[in-house]
């Protein structure tokens, strides 16, 4: 069993086809890239299958359940994380407690155990400050940690992001433009971060990503989008000589 499905995605906009009869299989521990040009549709699917979006057609499948249609933190209590295109990070809390947050999907206690402060709730308090820490420190970001992310420079904001993300302990994670607005230096690290996580986590990741260095450095095999459409899937070294995606995408420069 693939550990997420999709058959036949279509969604509609009022008269506009965002998508039509996409499909594609994720396995566990798998690296992949979606690429295609600007308003091909990724971040559209990205959308529909973290649960922002309900698709018009098709199935989602992810753990072996049915998710079309469920709400976003449902989505992500069942091992689901994602960063966004434009970063969205709660600028007016510090870093550590947008990393706390990211873990109040798994609360177990209830409300009034956090009026009284039961113990049940303190242990879990105690127990999402030891694993938001620990983020942070994997992620090279416990020196920030009383920062506010409006304060950090994009970069940084960008590890933030990536950290919360993480602090679920996901078995997917989506990941939509991680480089956008990056340097050099900062896209080079953002590689190394990614590869470490992908080691370490032993997660699957799914990637939307414009820089071709950053996929194709680290992806396995892409599935290419255009018009809402797959117009190519295999590895990096097969989707460059693709004649389709050279035509749609890559143009005759292609890496």
């Amino acid at each position: 069993m693939s550990l997420l499905e999709i058959n036949g995605l279509t969604q509609r906009f009022g008269g506009l086809q965002a998508l039509s009869n996409f499909s594609f299989r994720l396995e566990e521990r798998e690296l992949v890239g979606l690429i295609g040009p600007n308003g091909a549709g990724k971040t559209t699917v990205f959308n529909i299958v973290s649960g922002f979006y309900k698709p018009t057609e098709g199935d989602i499948v992810f753990c072996g359940k049915r998710v079309n249609g469920l709400k976003p933190h449902v989505v992500t209590a069942m091992g689901m994380a994602r960063t966004f295109q434009n970063i969205r990070l709660w600028n007016d809390m510090t870093v550590l407690d947008n990393i706390r947050l990211a873990r109040y999907a798994w609360l177990d206690y209830s409300f009034w155990s956090a009026v009284l402060r039961t113990k049940k709730f303190r242990q879990s308090e105690k127990a999402i400050e030891k694993r938001s820490r620990e983020v942070l420190e994997i992620m090279d970001l416990t020196e920030y940690a009383a920062e506010l992310p409006k304060n950090l420079p994009y970069g940084l904001q960008r590890r933030v992001e990536l950290a919360r993300a993480l602090a679920g302990n996901p078995k997917l994670l989506l990941l939509d433009e991680p480089a956008a607005g990056l340097n050099s230096a900062d896209v080079e690290g953002l590689i190394r971060h990614i590869r470490w996580i992908y080691d370490e986590f032993k997660i699957s990741i799914w990637m939307i990503e414009h820089q071709m260095k950053v996929v194709m450095s680290l992806c396995q095999r892409l599935a290419v989008i255009d018009f809402g459409c797959a117009i190519a899937e295999g590895t990096p070294e097969q989707i460059r000589q693709d004649p389709d995606v050279i035509k749609a995408y890559l143009g005759d420069g292609a890496l």
